[in-house]
């Protein structure tokens, strides 16, 4: 489907195999944000997702599943962006999402924590903008963001 060849990671759809790897990675990375609170609360939502939406991985051959993402086509809505802590600023957050669009055929449009920092501005370098955003930002408040 797309390939890095730089990097030496990929991007494919989504087998039943890849679902402990995606959790682990859910896992880890809600860990890293104390303001949401408990990770087991979303893994509805998420098994949801896996269920109905369209899944893409991002996989490394020694490395396996390094970050996944989901999306519903109808809408153009990421639902989940996830990218393994030692695969950030690789490009695989971009990869996943040109695909996403690609396959979409349309902007995309995601809600970012308002408190996650880190993503706000990779999605504001990639050139998102934000559509909803309520002043003064809260904690566990969202910010909605539309791809170029």
């Amino acid at each position: 489907m797309y390939t890095h060849a730089g990097a030496g990671w990929s991007i494919r759809a989504f087998t039943r195999n890849d679902r402990i790897a995606c959790l682990r990675i859910f896992r880890d990375c809600l860990r890293a944000f104390p303001w949401r609170g408990d990770w087991q609360g979303y893994l509805p939502v998420l098994q949801n997702a896996f269920a109905n939406a369209r899944v893409l991985v991002a996989e490394e051959p020694s490395a396996g599943v390094i970050g996944f993402l989901t999306l519903n086509m109808t809408t153009g809505y990421v639902d989940h962006l996830f990218v393994h802590a030692d695969w950030r600023l690789c490009g695989v957050g971009r990869g996943l999402l040109d695909v996403a669009q690609s396959e979409a055929g349309k902007s995309l449009t995601l809600d970012v924590d308002a408190q996650n920092i880190g993503a706000r501005k990779a999605y504001e370098h990639m050139g998102w903008q934000v559509v909803a955003d309520a002043r003064p930002l809260r904690p566990g408040q969202q910010v909605r963001l539309i791809s170029p």
